[in-house]
């Protein structure tokens, strides 16, 4: 949660509301960010998408990392449709979908032992 959380504080920082409102995208920006600032970026990106992936194969978490993987891809393709001006609005409304997953996963890991649905149903 933590790493999804610091990763829309980075592109709301990187991208910023000052340069979609002019229309700069920003790798043409007069200031943009140092070289291991997008090497730590890019690293929580992948270790966000490795934890996703194997996700899958964890029989307790495999719905909900199946489910946050079709989020990415599906707000990765959005944002390449949607252009610059959009990209945060996504950006923002897909960590909340990953965030709530996330809760969702250890709601369950946590209260139902693993199951997806209350120990009551199983009886």
């Amino acid at each position: 949660m933590l790493i999804d959380i610091a990763q829309l504080l980075a592109a709301e920082r990187f991208i910023g509301v000052k340069a979609i409102r002019a229309g700069i995208h920003p790798l043409d920006a007069e200031h943009q960010p140092a070289s291991g600032l997008m090497l730590l970026w890019l690293l929580g990106l992948g270790i966000m998408w490795l934890y996703m992936a194997l996700l899958v194969i964890d029989p307790r978490g495999g719905l909900q990392g199946a489910l946050m993987l079709m989020v990415s891809v599906g707000g990765f393709v959005l944002r390449r449709v949607a252009g610059l001006k959009w990209a945060l609005v996504l950006m923002t409304i897909e960590t909340a979908i990953r965030l709530g997953l996330l809760a969702n996963m250890l709601m369950v890991i946590f209260f139902f032992g693993g199951r997806l649905l209350p120990p009551s149903y199983y009886n």
